[in-house]
């Protein structure tokens, strides 16, 4: 038999054919390699008809490359009717493993008459092709590659349940797209158009071409082609990530430009040279690749990209491109990153306190890993573990919750999760496709280290704003009480008043002491658990706190409230457990004046295990979105001056004692925060009676009248009369001192809601507003007064120092003033403003 073929060359068809039949073996090792460890229940269903279906069409197209093999001629018309059945067989086999797979999508549960109907044809099927009856009449060979099959009635038939069940996968992939969510959808793009592209041009090719023409040539084109069905097809059931029609238009266009300049000058050295030699070709091909290889590349790039996207570079090239942009700023390439997207620039956001995220973070442990909506969504249903079921649900839930479409993880230089990138979902419903995240996955490993530095910077700005801001207030404290002093030397005052002065500036400046030495801790990364512990009785410290503690007025401590009946021994540090104390009631204490009926109650409880201080303030509350958040460093939440420093501190506090805090909040009603500390066998030797140990706290008070919007009798022999808006009463008590003492009238408003109602009922030549307060802030407080009274001049007069609030203050305002303030500016600016018209 060798000898009678030699001298045979091998048709290039079969040799086509036998290298795309081994792509296909090739491709179903990998399915099945990369589904083993998968134990979804969807794959696990349709793991078996896909591989039948890669295996049948494998058989098929070595079945068609038998015809274009000296075989063909070699053995035979006996042998050619029998390799036709088999091709039959083996594409009956590959479209009805095909229709099983789509069945499995479309209605995994109630596919029993489906199947049994397809058991019967397939039968059918089966018998007519194995004992030829009728199928397949007769076949005319000339050579290898030319060839004419004569089909008897009974083909007919054939085809017709072939086309039935090419019909059926369609049905079944529009019914899976129909109520599919949008990643479903696309899956079923991405099969619809495998299976249009393998069954339409078998039909073509192998029914209607044959039958009508008589015409066998192109014979070898649906084997060829079934290769892209079953890529499309495994793509879209092994993955979760697609990319876009556009990005694949652009590549397929940027491919076949390069392949047209290669296969050019090879084509004309061909023609000019009548050479015939294969091997010269490929060396030729190759030699010129590899020299224009750079060029080729950036040249078809970017006429693809202006062909498909109308820019010389791809989207995906533009966000790698702005890798080296993060060495200068963040949220200028950020905002670029959200503009190529389409998303707006505050869709997409850099979180940097991610130790209260742990749902996000337990995912997260490599730059490749990502968390997509949709393909959590898509994983979930066909995931077996309870468990994991129930933790991916909480994940969905929550991103689902929190408008968050993906979450990309930033490493730190010890490989740890630092940051996380919270991309929000898209205002027209689109995914993020495959090619937008790889893009963002290279541009921040390239950008961590950029990225990290300058979050570094903007927290030791955020440090430096904290001190700033926290000292205003004991240092204008300090200022008020030297003045009155400085007042008051002149005068025929009793030293009493005068002592009482001198401790009120003092109280300020130890306030003020307290919290340098909280921020000094934090700046320097002191060790809390180095810090030495004692046994301590609790109701004592806690009296002892609020003593030590910095009050801005005396009537401050008579809205203290204690219940401390349930004593308890704590090991604690007493410097660290005040700080821990002091936050908390310079929080609490911080809305006082905005809430002026609010109240702190302190109380303590004995557990079994643990025991408990319970802090209670009846404030604003905290919003529920927020309290997951609050004892995150350096958050804050409508609160001039600090940086949300304290709660972070007071957490680590707690830890280091070996206990633990956490916050319970009802909007609008109370904040209460639990202080747990491990249960002792030490017993508590206090004098303190338990009726001493309940109480509130009575102090010699001032008088603390809330700040109310009616009409104000005023003093018409001062020439102007001037709104003061601040939400702390010290800071108002200051300038309303320099301005009777500069010879105007003076009204006080605690935040932008009074002052606007006392505008509305009241005649106000100027405002000055601080921009930081409750209820209502001064910006929108200054927008609706320059709309309803645009004569009445507004001077900022705040400690903001950022460039945004800066440029909103020039906007609104006609002028601004720093915190604490002097007199002597107060009287330049007024001199100026009353004596100029508005700005606006």
């Amino acid at each position: 038999m060798l000898d009678s073929m030699d001298g045979l060359q091998l048709h290039p068809v079969f040799l086509m054919l036998t290298f795309v039949s081994f792509i296909v073996l090739q491709w179903s090792v990998y399915f099945y390699k990369s589904t083993k460890q998968i134990t979804s229940t969807r794959l696990q269903n349709i793991k078996i008809p896909y591989l039948c279906y890669s295996l049948s069409i494998m058989g098929w197209i070595l079945s068609n490359a038998y015809f274009y093999s000296p075989l063909l001629v070699y053995l035979g018309e006996d042998a050619g009717i029998a390799a036709a059945l088999a091709a039959n067989l083996l594409s009956y086999s590959a479209f009805a493993c095909a229709y099983l797979v789509c069945l499995y999508l479309a209605r995994p549960n109630t596919i029993k008459i489906e199947i049994t109907m397809l058991a019967i044809a397939s039968l059918l099927v089966v018998t007519a092709n194995l004992f030829n009856y009728d199928i397949i009449k007769s076949i005319s060979i000339d050579e290898a590659g030319q060839f004419a099959l004569h089909f008897g009635e009974s083909t007919s038939y054939f085809f017709l349940i072939v086309l039935g069940i090419i019909c059926l996968s369609f049905r079944c992939v529009i019914l899976y797209a129909r109520n599919a969510k949008p990643l479903q959808q696309i899956k079923s793009i991405y099969m619809l158009l495998g299976i249009s592209v393998f069954m339409t041009s078998t039909l073509l090719v192998h029914v209607v071409v044959p039958i009508f023409y008589n015409d066998f040539s192109l014979a070898w084109l649906p084997p060829a082609l079934s290769i892209s069905e079953m890529f499309l097809m495994g793509y879209a059931l092994v993955t979760s990530r697609f990319y876009s029609s556009r990005h694949i238009l652009y590549r397929i266009i940027s491919l076949s430009i390069s392949m047209i300049v290669v296969s050019l000058p090879v084509l004309f050295f061909i023609e000019a040279t009548n050479t015939k030699s294969t091997l010269s070709i490929i060396l030729l091909t190759a030699a010129f690749t590899g020299i224009c290889w750079k060029w080729l590349n950036e040249m078809s790039k970017q006429l693809a990209s202006e062909v498909v996207f109308n820019h010389s570079f791809s989207p995906q090239r533009r966000i790698y491109n702005l890798a080296d942009s993060f060495q200068t700023s963040i949220d200028k390439p950020l905002g670029q990153i959200a503009s190529i997207l389409g998303v707006s620039c505050d869709s997409i956001q850099l979180v940097s306190n991610i130790q209260d995220e742990p749902i996000y973070t337990r995912y997260l442990k490599s730059p490749t890993n990502v968390l997509v909506l949709e393909e959590i969504e898509d994983t979930i249903p066909y995931t077996q573990n309870p468990k994991e079921v129930l933790s991916l649900r909480k994940l969905y839930q929550k991103m689902d919750t929190n408008n968050i479409a993906m979450v990309l993880p930033i490493f730190d230089q010890t490989n740890n999760v630092a940051h996380l990138l919270i991309a929000r979902k898209k205002h027209n419903g689109r995914l993020f496709f495959g090619e937008e995240i790889q893009a963002l996955q290279s541009v921040l490993k390239k950008a961590q280290g950029y990225i990290n530095a300058d979050l570094k910077i903007k927290q030791s700005q955020a440090l430096a704003n904290s001190i700033a801001h926290e000292m205003r207030n004991p240092l204008a404290q300090a200022q008020l009480e030297f003045e009155n002093i400085y007042q008051l030397i002149s005068s025929t005052t009793s030293s009493d008043t005068l002592r009482e002065h001198a401790l009120k500036g003092k109280r300020a400046i130890d306030r003020g002491k307290q919290l340098i030495d909280i921020i000094l801790r934090e700046v320097n990364h002191s060790s809390l658990a180095l810090e030495p512990t004692e046994p301590t009785d609790i109701s004592s410290s806690i009296r002892s706190t609020i003593e030590l503690y910095g009050f801005e007025h005396n009537a401050d401590r008579a809205r203290i409230s204690l219940d401390l009946e349930q004593n308890f021994i704590a090991k604690i540090n007493d410097t660290l457990f005040n700080f821990v104390m002091f936050n908390l009631l310079r929080n609490a204490t911080y809305y006082f004046d905005s809430y002026p009926n609010s109240r702190i109650e302190i109380r303590t409880e004995q557990g079994k295990f643990e025991n408990y201080v319970l802090f209670r303030d009846t404030g604003p509350g905290i919003p529920e979105s927020l309290q997951s958040r609050i004892f995150d460093d350096f958050f804050s939440h409508k609160k001039s001056g600090g940086s949300g420093l304290g709660l972070g501190y007071c957490q680590r506090v707690m830890t280091s004692f070996g206990g633990s805090i956490s916050c319970t909040s009802v909007l609008g009603q109370f904040t209460e925060f639990k202080l747990s500390f491990p249960a002792t066998n030490l017993v508590v030797n206090s004098g303190v009676s338990p009726e001493e140990g309940k109480g509130t706290q009575q102090p010699p008070t001032d008088s603390q009248e809330p700040l109310l919007a009616k009409p104000l009798s005023f003093d018409f022999s001062a020439s102007k009369m001037i709104l003061v808006v601040d939400d702390k009463e010290v800071q108002r008590t200051l300038v309303k001192l320099y301005l009777e003492q500069l010879g105007y009238g003076v009204v006080l408003a605690n935040n932008g809601k009074v002052a606007i109602e006392i505008i509305q009922s009241n005649p106000i030549d100027l405002v000055f507003m601080d921009i930081q307060m409750p209820v209502m802030d001064g910006f929108e407080a200054a927008s609706i007064i320059r709309q309803s009274y645009p004569a009445i001049p507004i001077i900022a007069l705040s400690g903001e120092s950022g460039e945004k609030e800066i440029e909103r203050m020039s906007e609104l305002m006609n002028g601004r003033l720093s915190k604490p303030t002097t007199k002597e500016a107060l009287s330049k600016i007024l001199n100026s403003a009353l004596k100029e018209p508005s700005l606006h």
